[in-house]
């Protein structure tokens, strides 16, 4: 897992980033979870910004999302 690194004034933070986008997609943490491949306990954590997904992981997100990821 990764510390959360606290977003610059030019960038967002990935937490807040993917809980929105989740709501604007109409997906649960568990529907996310399915797609990527993890457990819903692991995407509430992202969330929470308890963890940050490896870069990776982030871009399939983004994919699954139909969005960019936060800068």
């Amino acid at each position: 897992m990764h510390d959360p690194l606290p977003p610059t004034e030019y960038s967002e933070a990935f937490s807040p980033w993917l809980g929105r986008q989740l709501r604007r997609a109409g997906m649960s943490q568990a529907d996310l979870a399915d797609q990527v491949g993890t457990t819903r306990a692991t995407v509430s954590a992202w969330i929470t910004g308890r963890a940050e997904p490896h870069e990776e992981t982030r871009a399939r997100i983004a994919g699954i999302l139909a969005t960019a990821q936060p800068s």
